[in-house]
């Protein structure tokens, strides 16, 4: 029989017992809380950053990131230039040339208006000479009637050999019935220039002409007019290769509700467009410009441009962009000192072009690039790395901000390019100017129905924007091309 001091000691073991099992029970519970609060976390900090770049992306506007003014609806935020003031009132400038011409030099009818008789008291005035006249202008187009021309080809017998002779019909009337140059230069007009679809073409021209065309005909009339382009525009392209600075940009173009690229290559003068199923460097070796090109390429800063042996300039229009949204998004100051900084450079070099100078001063240079340099590592400190987490593989995934400040530090010198060579542009706006026209035929006819049509626009928009560069009136010289054998009324010719 168990003593008192037994029983007590086996309760205390009992309870000894019971007291470790229940502070394991604790211990394991408190593991899988820890746990929990862990993976809560990490759910909380992607949640977190997930949440800044939705926000990140509802805040972006055409002002601060690479999208198209289109894009920013009805909540389009007022223009806001990186311009500073120069002090000028708007409008005109004194011994500023305007462009307006009088039509005194064009007049083909005068018409003269004389009072007949005194409203006052009734006086006739036929025998009174005018001292003074007024003369105010109207032009008018006349009303258009369209003109058929028939031609007979006549078939004569030799009167020596016996054999038979037919004229020969002249080129625009090959075929039993064709439509003239004029016109046919009208729809091409319409289509490239005007941006109007093929149905409303055909449209206007039966409403302006009172000639019956096909959507049809429109279609047939545009392809002709580029087949009779491709060794013009060829030439443009090969001229380009040459160019010391030439613009490069692409865009997504639907083609039978595809995407495709629309790539440009252009100069002041010259401009080539081309259509392709990709983007990168298999389209851009396919179209031809940058594969042996030695000059400077401006582009905005896509990896597949680096591939390249030439020299690069980036564009400064979309990196502003770029800090504008950083700094208003993040409220990081480094982003705004550098907008100064950038723009402070382009004054600089516009004051020192102004002046006749073709390079800034070394001292004035090696500050910019200090503040430049300063800029970025003040940037890093703010934005460090992030580590990689724990289990995941792959890359850990870095901030906007810091993808842009790396860029930065690798490409200053393609970045400031504009301020070493004189003859580099700030900004790659060449090539957006270039490339607008057909972004807007998209949203006007929403997509190419062939990539026969797509070339064909391209082609044809080549040429008419090289002919606009060098001041050429576009429709004459549209004329000339369905008459067949074109060469361009200037030498083409390298910048």
């Amino acid at each position: 029989m168990e003593t008192s001091n037994e029983q007590l000691n086996r309760a205390i073991r009992l309870d000894l017992e019971q007291l470790i099992r229940l502070l394991l029970a604790a211990y394991e519970e408190n593991k899988l809380l820890d746990e929990r609060n862990k993976q809560l976390e990490q759910k909380v900090t992607e949640l977190t950053e997930r949440i800044a770049e939705l926000e990140g992306l509802l805040s972006k506007n055409s002002t601060n990131s690479s999208k198209p003014p289109s894009s920013d609806g009805l909540s389009k935020p007022a223009p806001k230039s990186q311009r500073k003031k120069s002090g000028k009132k708007p409008g005109g400038q004194a011994k500023h040339k305007g462009h307006g011409k009088s039509m005194a030099d064009k007049v083909t009818e005068t018409i003269v208006l004389t009072p007949e008789t005194c409203p006052c008291c009734g006086e006739g005035l036929e025998n009174v000479t005018a001292s003074k006249t007024k003369r105010h202008y109207k032009m008018e187009i006349p009303i258009i009637t369209p003109t058929v021309t028939e031609h007979v080809s006549e078939e004569k017998t030799c009167p020596g050999c016996g054999g038979k002779i037919s004229a020969e019909f002249p080129h625009e009337s090959k075929a039993p019935q064709q439509y003239g140059p004029n016109l046919k230069a009208f729809i091409v007009m319409l289509a490239e220039m005007g941006i109007v679809s093929m149905n409303h073409i055909a449209e206007m021209v039966e409403a302006i002409t009172g000639i019956k065309i096909s959507e049809g005909t429109v279609a047939n009339t545009i392809e002709q007019c580029a087949e009779n382009l491709e060794e013009v525009v060829n030439e443009i392209k090969e001229t380009i290769k040459g160019a010391k600075v030439v613009h490069f940009d692409e865009t997504g173009m639907r083609i039978q509700g595809r995407l495709t690229w629309l790539h440009t290559a252009s100069t002041k003068i010259l401009t080539y467009l081309n259509i392709q199923a990709k983007r990168g460097k298999e389209a851009m070796d396919a179209i031809g410009v940058l594969n042996n090109f030695k000059g400077i390429a401006v582009h905005d800063c896509l990896a597949s441009y680096f591939q390249y042996s030439c020299i690069h300039s980036l564009c400064n229009a979309h990196l502003l962009r770029e800090l504008i949204f950083i700094y208003q998004r993040m409220h990081q100051s480094w982003a705004k000192k550098m907008i100064d900084l950038l723009l402070e450079i382009k004054e600089a070099v516009e004051a020192r072009l102004l002046d006749g100078k073709t390079f800034l001063l070394e001292e004035e240079l090696s500050e910019y690039i200090k503040r430049y340099s300063e800029n970025v590592e003040e940037g890093l400190e703010i934005n460090p790395e992030q580590p990689k987490p724990i289990g995941k593989r792959g890359r850990a995934k870095q901030s906007k901000a810091r993808l842009l400040l790396l860029r930065l530090q690798k490409w200053k010198d393609e970045y400031l390019r504009f301020a070493f060579d004189f003859i580099c542009p700030f900004d790659n706006n060449q090539a957006e100017r270039d490339i607008r026209m057909p972004k807007v035929k998209q949203k006007v006819s929403g997509c190419f129905r062939s990539l026969k049509g797509g070339k064909s626009f391209a082609t044809i928009y080549s040429f008419i924007q090289t002919l606009k560069k060098n001041r050429v009136p576009v429709f004459g010289e549209l004329v000339k091309v369905f008459k067949g054998d074109y060469s361009f009324p200037f030498q083409l010719v390298t910048e």
